[in-house]
């Protein structure tokens, strides 16, 4: 369920929003600013996920754990390799 808010967007947003839902690529702008707003927060999340990373890379005992783990699991890749 929706939570009703209210914002001041920029005018020159609000012309884009509305001449979209105009040409019926958003049902409402309602639902243009909910996407927008979902968007940026996804790609606020791998823009984290990617520091994340980038972190761990430098990592010795992350680094020292994927070694471990390829070392586990050669064998099982060269048997699947095989079939």
């Amino acid at each position: 369920m929706g939570v009703k808010a209210t914002f001041i967007l920029d005018e020159e947003i609000m012309e884009k929003g509305r001449a979209l839902v105009k040409e019926k690529r958003f049902k409402s702008m309602n639902a243009f600013v909910e996407k927008a707003v979902r968007d940026e927060l996804a790609a606020l999340g791998k823009e984290e996920i990617k520091k994340a990373l980038l972190e761990a890379s430098k990592d010795p005992l992350f680094l020292a754990d994927i070694k471990k783990v390829k070392k586990d699991f050669a064998h099982s890749d060269f048997e699947e390799g095989e079939k």
